[in-house]
Formats: C-alpha cells, structure tokens, sequence
C-alpha cells in the first residue's frame, strides 16, 4: 500500500479514437462529471494500492487507422532477431498473435490523466498494473474500454534457502576430473547426479545458450565465480532501474538467493564451482522485494517473462513461487493450482507457447499445511523441478503433486540438499544451500544443455526429452515426477528435425569406444515386421550422428532400433532389448521411448471409464490416429459440464488417457450419480457414461 497525493487532468479529447471510446456510451458531460468527482475525492491524502485493469481490446475497434501490418511492424522493432527466430522454430502459427499487440495508448492517456500511476504493461493480459486508490476503483470501472479490476496479489515472502557456511572439500574421487580437464570442487556431487561432468566432458556447456532468471537479486560483478559471466542485459522490476545487485534501501540479504541460483547454472571458479551450463549467456530479472514488508507482487514476474521473451531467452528458470499472500483475503487456495488461475502460471504458459522453455522450483511446502507444488509449478507447459538428496531420494521438504486438476508434477528432480553455490559479501565466499530453488537452475541447465547441442529442437522437444529420460519415466508419480533428470540420457534422446522439408534423426552416443562408421537406424513402417535399415553420418562432434530419413508418409507410425560396433568389433543395440524399439509419428516430431510405445492407431476411439462405478478416480482412454487439438467435459445428467479435462489441447496421435477424480472445476467433489463424458476433436466425438458412487 502506498500514501499518495495524486494528480488529475482533463481527458485530451482528440479528434479521431480517443473521442469514439466514449460517444456510443457515456456523454461527455457525464465523463465531465466524473472527472470533477475523481478530482474532489482525491483532494487529500489517500491510500493506494496496486491493481490489474485489465482493457476491452487493443484499440482495434476505436480508430480507422488500426491496420495488422503496421502494429506488425513495429513489433518486429521491438523484437530481437533472436527472438523472431524462436518464435519461428516453434510455431506454425504467424510470428505474432493478438496478444502481442500492445496495449493501445489512448486507453493509457486517459489512466494517467486521472492520475493512474502504470507500473506494468502486460500486453499477454490486454492488461496494467497501477497504483490507484481504492475509492477510484468503482469509478474506473465504469470507462467503457475497462473489462475487469483486481488487485496485484503479493505472497508473504519466505526464503526457502537455507544456507551454511562451508570450506573447499574434494571430496569426489572416481576421477572424471581429470577426463575432463575441470576441476568442479564442491560442485561435483550435485552436477555429477544428473551426468553432467560427463556431459561438460564431450564439449556440450551451453554454448549460445541465453538463460533467463527470475530472483531477489544477482550480486555477479563481484564475485570470482561470477564475474566472467555474460550477461546481456539486467533489469529490476521493483525499483524501475537496470541495477540487479543490492543498492540503497534494499534488505542486506536481497540479493543473496539469485547470486546463489546465478552460480549453480552459471557460475565457473576451477576448483571451486562450475554450473550446469556455464558456457551460456545470461539475462537477470529482479523481481521480489524481500524489505520490511516482504511483498513479492504477480505483475513484476509476468512483466520481467515479456521482457527476456522480447530478447530472445531460450529457457526461462524462477526459483521462487506463490501460494500465500499477505492479505489472508487474497491467498490462493489449492483448488487455484490449476495452471488457469494465477497470473504467474499463466505468464508461464503464455511464454511456452512462444518457444521459451520454462522452468521452476516445485516449492517447499511438503512439511507444512499446504503441501503441494505452488504456482507458477501448477502451469500446464512448465517443468516444474523437485529436490533429492546426495542420494536420490526426495527432500523431506519437496512440494508434492498433483495440480488440482490432475495432472502430475513435479516434472522431474534434480539434487536441492546441500547444494554448493556462490554466496555475496566477499569475491570468495561460497556456502551450501537446500531448497527445490537450489535443484531448479541445474535442471534449467540441463535443458540449456540439450538446446546448444541441436539447437533446431522445439521447446516441446526439449521438455518431452527432459521428462522421458528422466530416473523413473516408465511410472511417473506425484512425489519425484517422471524422477531425476539425465543430461546424458537427455541429450542421447533420439530428435526429429525438419530442415528445407526433408526429416532428420538425430542421434547422440556417449561412447568413446565406437566405431564411427558402424551406426546405422533400423526402421519399420508395418509395426515391427520388417525392418529397413540406413547409415547415420558423424555430424562433427564427439557424440553426435544423423540420417535424412527416406520419404515416408508425415503420418506413417514408425518403429526404430540403432545399432553400432565397438572398435573391437562388438555389435550394440539401442536400446538394449531386442523387444524394444523407438516409435514416432513424423509430422509430431515427438519420439515416444521403449517405455512408452506408440501403438499403431488408425481410427479415433473413446472407450469406457475404468473402473466404472467407482469412488475415488477412474481413469478415461482415448484413440487419436493424428495429433490434434482434443477437449474432454464431464456433464451431469442434466447435461450441465462439471468438470473440464481437456480444453482445446494439442494431444499426440496414439494411445491417451487421462484421470478424473470426481471433483468439479472448483475442486468439490461431486455428488454420486450418472454422468457423461464427452470427446470432442475437429474430427470425431464421442459420449459415455460413468457412475460415481461413494
């Protein structure tokens, strides 16, 4: 809340736009009058606080003069190149959506000249966010352009670090420094359970790689393990200034959480530190304000993921997340972790589907009432990291699944117990750190890793990689996800690629004894009853090969195997078992493992709930022969929907299923009865029944 003694003015009227807003709704006499009443009640001193208005539209019905290919236009100035060009790698769509178009600026002159402070722009929302008093918010509502009013939420901030002090120890010992030529020190053992030396090893550090963070503050110039790092640009959101270090009237211990996560995926000291990518660039968003208040507000994150987004960020990592709020009115309650509710995870989501990979801590809550992940973890396209220890096991601490819609996070784990990072106060000073934060920047870094090796691979590639390679793929649960994440196995996930329309499969082997000239792709088009075979050419680095794929049908179902030869002349398979193959459909580019066969589906099909009746859950499978935009509704007898499972998402062809928990779209649970499940794609629907008993 602020204390405030705003300025008013007059609305310019002007001939065109700005003028229209008003003429089919409101006098201007009335608009008069309303101005005169926001001028008396605002004569004294008044508290403020910060709100989301949220606008109609972009100003395309206001003016004549609104034409596509000019707003086009200048948002291709406000891009970097590197930005169009992810846009362009991940979408079919055109480079800009609706959503892209600023907000239009006559609605922001008549703000400001009622004295409404903009702090934000967010144009994802149509929306900004300002400093207003709470007695101007009725007559606000009550402009035309304005569709909705809410406060800027602000968690009550708690830092999940818990730090201790800590002296250099070598205490790794099988060696793989010495392979490597780099001595990673303390930070072995937390790189190490997710193969990452051995990765560091084969040349792959994240190389032309830039990596977003969103955090309290990053003290980097002045740290030995920091210092060296680039980093592109930097931005405070809660001063308004382009300083991410601790300045004047900041908390002494502001900055200290982001130089910590900077270093565990950045940070490069031989014999002390080495991040999971520290070949990578950097761009540094701070965004929590950690003073006496301890606010952190959703409108500095969503507005800090538009910024790196315009730069051209590649992944995205926040180590910090939102469930409580200082306004006990105002906290989010479970049912919320639906990736649809929060401002932060649908911030996330909104960078996702422009190409950004984004990742975040799960949370720390396992130990207190709430429990579960909190948002932006709760975001359908995040990778949402948990914590193990030194050995693999889960953090006492470790948020829990599911989101309150069902579906299963965390993503995957990475070590977040004693983790060994950078800390501010001198050039040398290092401690251990524990929290889903400290697990965070090394998955962010593994799926940098994976995008400087084959750096055509979409986000939805890279985060399909990082979850079906990861400890326990085969059997995903709400504890570890689909479990800790590999950079070796990650990166020798097989890859499909599209360049000037002919298919590519990439693949990469982490083994120094291969012959070079024995790898070859076995395929099958008929499910495995015949095999075609092809060589896979060395593409220039140590573990990389590829083979244009024959012409196939972009919907054929296609099984594969590889084989090589040591330089000894014994023959490998991948993988292993001569049972087990690789599957993909061309067009999708998504490649399904051993674990997760593609069976050859040809027709759409729902089939009946099992169990049905049931109590608890009953699980709801579904034929897709093409990847396709599905929506699956539950309705009542009376045919109202209680329950959304699928609203318009872009599912794989094959075998799918998904879980209902008897639960409607608020999270109650629904009374026992019949009740009907629908499928709806562009080309096929289906309704059954199910019963509920409890």
């Amino acid at each position: 809340m602020k204390i405030r003694v705003p300025f008013f003015l007059f609305y310019p009227f002007q001939k065109q736009a700005s003028f229209f807003i008003f003429e089919k709704r409101i006098t201007i006499m009335k608009f008069f009058i309303l101005t005169m009443i926001l001028l008396f009640s605002s004569s004294t001193l008044f508290a403020q606080n910060k709100y989301f208005i949220y606008f109609k539209d972009k100003g395309e019905n206001q003016t004549k003069y609104f034409y596509k290919s000019n707003v086009e236009k200048d948002l291709f100035n406000q891009f970097s190149a590197k930005a169009i060009e992810r846009r362009k790698k991940n979408s079919n769509e055109e480079i800009f959506r609706y959503s892209d178009y600023p907000i239009y600026s006559d609605y922001k002159k008549t703000l400001e000249s009622l004295g409404v402070e903009i702090v934000h722009e967010l144009p994802w929302f149509n929306a900004v966010s300002v400093y207003v008093d709470e007695n101007l918010v009725v007559e606000l509502k009550q402009l035309p352009f304005i569709t909705k009013i809410e406060k800027v939420k602000s968690l009550i901030y708690r830092d999940e670090f818990t730090f201790r002090n800590s002296k250099p120890n070598f205490f790794f010992t099988d060696k793989l420094s010495n392979k490597t030529m780099l001595n990673y020190g303390n930070s072995f053992t937390q790189l190490n359970l997710s193969s990452i030396p051995s990765v560091h090893a084969s040349g792959i550090k994240g190389k032309n790689i830039l990596i977003g963070l969103l955090d309290t503050g990053f003290r980097w110039r002045e740290h030995e393990a920091l210092q060296n790092i680039t980093v592109i640009a930097e931005k405070d959101f809660v001063f308004g200034d382009d300083t991410t270090a601790n300045q004047s009237g900041d908390h002494p211990s502001q900055d200290n959480h982001g130089t910590a996560i900077l270093s565990i995926v950045g940070g490069k000291k031989d014999g002390q530190i080495y991040g999971a990518a520290f070949e990578s660039n950097f761009i540094l968003g701070k965004t929590e304000d950690i003073r006496t208040e301890k606010r952190i507000e959703e409108d500095n994150y969503a507005a800090a993921i538009h910024w790196m987004e315009k730069y051209g960020v590649d992944v995205i990592s926040s180590s910090l997340g939102y469930s409580e709020f200082d306004d006990i009115a105002e906290s989010y309650t479970y049912k919320d972790m639906n990736g649809m509710t929060t401002i932060v995870a649908r911030a996330v989501d909104s960078a996702f589907v422009r190409g950004v990979i984004m990742v975040t801590a799960a949370g720390n809550e396992f130990n207190t009432p709430w429990k579960y992940i909190i948002s932006p973890a709760d975001a359908k396209y995040v990778i949402a990291s948990g914590a193990v220890n030194t050995l693999g096991a889960i953090a006492s601490f470790s948020s829990r699944g599911p989101t309150s819609d069902g579906r299963i996070k965390p993503d995957v784990c990475a070590m977040g117990v004693a983790v060994y990072a950078a800390f501010p106060g001198s050039p040398s000073l290092y401690s251990t750190a524990s929290g889903t934060s400290a697990a965070t920047p090394i998955v962010a870094g593994v799926a940098g890793l994976l995008l400087s090796h084959y750096p055509e691979l979409n986000n939805n590639q890279v985060r399909d990689a990082m979850r079906l390679t990861a400890s326990q793929s085969s059997k995903p649960d709400t504890v570890f996800g689909w479990g800790i994440v590999d950079a070796i196995e990650v990166i020798s996930y097989p890859q499909i690629v599209k360049r000037a329309g002919d298919y590519y499969l990439l693949k990469s082997i982490f083994n120094s004894d291969i012959n070079t000239s024995t790898v070859k792709l076995h395929f099958s088009t008929d499910g495995g009853k015949n095999y075609s075979q092809c060589p896979l050419s060395f593409a220039g680095s140590e573990v990389k090969y590829e083979t244009k794929l024959p012409i196939l049908s972009e919907d054929d179902k296609i099984r594969f195997y590889f084989t090589y030869k040591t330089k000894t002349g014994i023959e490998k398979r991948i993988p292993e078992k001569s049972s087990d193959s690789y599957s993909f459909v061309l067009k999708d580019k998504k490649v399904f493992p051993p674990s997760e066969p593609l069976n050859l589906v040809f027709d759409y099909k729902l089939f009946q709930n099992y169990p049905n009746p049931f109590n608890n859950t009953t699980r709801i499978k579904y034929d897709l022969p093409v990847s396709q935009s599905v929506s699956l509704n539950v309705y009542d007898i009376l045919g109202r929907k209680v329950r959304t499972l699928l609203n318009n998402v872009v599912v794989s062809a094959g075998n799918q299923f998904i879980d209902w928990n008897g639960k409607n779209d608020f999270g109650a649970v629904v009374p026992s009865g019949v009740y009907f499940y629908r499928l709806e794609t562009g080309q096929f629907t289906s309704t059954k029944k199910l019963v509920l008993l409890k």
